[in-house]
C-alpha cells in the first residue's frame, strides 16, 4: 500500500521543517505534500489520496479544526483511510477536546519534540495499515458475495433501516460504520448496496438531507449561517456556505433574500 501525507500550516517554514526534518521513508510514507491554508489542502486532496494529515489549528480563514472536521466527515461517510494529527502552539483544553471530538489521532504542541513526533506518527501509520488490511479483506468478501444476486430482503434494508436512520440522525456526526451496525451489515457491503439502490453515495445522501434542511431553516428562521451550520452538524460555517452554493448555485444569503421577495 502507498501512504501519502499532507502538512497544513500557514507558516511556510513550519511546513518546510516538517518535510525535511522527519524521516518519512523510515515511517513507510511515500510522498509528503505541503499546503498553507485549507483551500490549498483541499485542492491537493482532490487529486491525491491522502492517508495522513498534520494540520495547524490557527490559520487565516478556515481554522485547522474546521478543516479537519470536514475531512473527517467525508472520510467517515466514505469509509476512507485518513488519520489526522493537530499541531498548535497553545495547549488549550477546549482545542484538545474538540480535536478528540472530531476524531483526531493526536494533538502535538509546538515546538515539536522529535521523539514524541516520531512515536505519534508511527502509531498513526500503524492504524492506517491495519485499516487498509481490514478494508482489503472486506472488499474480497464483498466481491465474493456480489457474484450472486442480492437477496430482496437485503435490498429492502436500505429503505427500511438505513435511510430512516440517516434521516433521523443526519444533523449529528455520522459514520458509515455506525449506520452499517444499525442495519446489521458490513460497512463496505452497505455502501455498495446503498449506491446500487439509490444511485448516490451515503455522503451525497447525507449532504442532500442537510441541504434540504438548510433551505427550511433559511426560509423559516432568522438564524445566521453560523447557527444554521451548527444545527446541521457542520463545524465550519464557511464549509457549509461552500456546500450550499455548490448544491444550489447561490449562497445561503442569496437564497434567503430570494425566498423573502
Amino acid at each position: 500500500m502507498e501512504i501519502k501525507a499532507l502538512l497544513v500550516d500557514d507558516e511556510e517554514q513550519c511546513v518546510k521543517t516538517l518535510r525535511e526534518g522527519i524521516d518519512w521513508e523510515k515511517l513507510g510514507i511515500q510522498e509528503v505534500f505541503g499546503a498553507y491554508n485549507a483551500v490549498q489542502a483541499r485542492e491537493i486532496m482532490e487529486r491525491e489520496t491522502i492517508s495522513l494529515i498534520l494540520c495547524d489549528i490557527e490559520m487565516p480563514g478556515e481554522s485547522g479544526l474546521e478543516f479537519i472536521s470536514s475531512v473527517r466527515e467525508k472520510a467517515d461517510l466514505n469509509d476512507e483511510n485518513v488519520e489526522c494529527i493537530i499541531l498548535t502552539c497553545y495547549p488549550d483544553y477546549k482545542f484538545m477536546r474538540k480535536a478528540m471530538q472530531i476524531g483526531c489521532s493526536d494533538y502535538l504542541i509546538k515546538p515539536l519534540d522529535g521523539e514524541e513526533m516520531m512515536a505519534v506518527l508511527e502509531k498513526a501509520v500503524e492504524k492506517i495499515r491495519k485499516k487498509f488490511e481490514k478494508d482489503e479483506k472486506e472488499k474480497k468478501l464483498f466481491q465474493e458475495a456480489s457474484k450472486s444476486p442480492l437477496p430482496e430482503m437485503q435490498q429492502n434494508i436500505i429503505d427500511g433501516k438505513v435511510i430512516p436512520y440517516i434521516k433521523e440522525h443526519f444533523a449529528e456526526p455520522l459514520t458509515v460504520a455506525e449506520i452499517a451496525d444499525h442495519a446489521a451489515l458490513n460497512a463496505q457491503y452497505m455502501m455498495r448496496l446503498f449506491k446500487k439502490k439509490t444511485g448516490i453515495s451515503v455522503l451525497e445522501y447525507v449532504t442532500d438531507c442537510r441541504m434540504e434542511k438548510a433551505k427550511e431553516m433559511l426560509r423559516g428562521t432568522d438564524w445566521n449561517n453560523e447557527i444554521v451550520s451548527e444545527k446541521l452538524g457542520y463545524a465550519s460555517s464557511g464549509y457549509f456556505i461552500k456546500l450550499f452554493k455548490k448544491t444550489y448555485g447561490v449562497t445561503p444569503r442569496e437564497f434567503r433574500k430570494a425566498s423573502n421577495l
